[in-house]
């Protein structure tokens, strides 16, 4: 079958009223999958031990105790999962943690602070 005829589109018959309704015209594109794992804010205890000599130079952890403390809520982090390593003792401070993240830090000597209980 035929469309209409002339200005019949959606964005063509009364196209004033879609200018001033931006509503009406609809959400293009998609959001990828890297850029939600972002907003998520997601970190593996490899990323952790990797960040944590950079974190104290930059002044966002602090040391007590041959303990570094690293708060995640404040880097933009919610989770921690427990793919990789530490290296050394480590007391982070986090909304969820993983059993087996909770468990690569007990190891190493460190802590978790959790704001919920581990899943």
């Amino acid at each position: 079958m035929r469309g209409g005829f002339g200005q019949a589109g959606k964005f063509r018959h009364k196209k004033s009223s879609v200018i001033r309704n931006k509503e009406l015209i609809g959400k293009k594109g998609f959001t990828s999958i890297a850029q939600k794992s972002r907003e998520g804010g997601t970190l593996n205890v490899s990323q952790l031990s990797e960040m944590v000599d950079k974190l104290v130079v930059e002044k966002k952890a602090q040391l007590e105790n041959e303990k570094v403390v690293v708060d995640l809520g404040q880097l933009g982090f919610k989770k921690l999962l427990g793919v990789g390593s530490l290296s050394r003792p480590v007391r982070v401070k986090v909304d969820h943690c993983s059993e087996s993240a909770l468990k690569k830090i007990q190891e190493a000597g460190g802590e978790a602070i959790l704001s919920s209980p581990a899943k």
